[in-house]
């Protein structure tokens, strides 16, 4: 079992756009900086005949707060910034109470020659 704890995250702004060219650009901005309940989910390999990718998945937690709203209304313009790395949200799932808000997060690093 994982130990939970509570770690700085950013959250940030996502901008989509596409190119004369049709090339697709992601743009991103720090919106806000908060703690959060991290929780480590899961960690995976796949190999494949020619590759191996990692993914790991985390459970953000934080407080329902107008900010944390407006991110459930909208996860895909939203990423975290955590230990390092760009998280995109999976889902969120706002408590029943409206106290807590959990978001699940992942991430891919590239993919690896084996």
């Amino acid at each position: 079992m994982a130990i939970a704890r509570f770690e700085q995250i950013t959250v940030n702004n996502l901008a989509f756009a596409k190119s004369d060219f049709g090339e697709q650009s992601t743009a991103q901005s720090t919106w806000f900086r908060t703690r959060a309940r991290v929780h480590s989910v899961a960690n995976s390999l796949k190999i494949s005949e020619k590759y191996r990718l990692y993914q790991d998945v985390v459970s953000f937690i934080l407080n329902y707060t107008p900010n944390t709203r407006t991110m459930v209304r909208n996860q895909n313009l939203y990423s975290i910034s955590y230990n390092g790395y760009d998280w995109r949200i999976d889902n969120i799932r706002e408590s029943d109470d409206k106290m807590t808000v959990v978001i699940l997060a992942y991430r891919n690093d590239p993919v690896t020659a084996v």
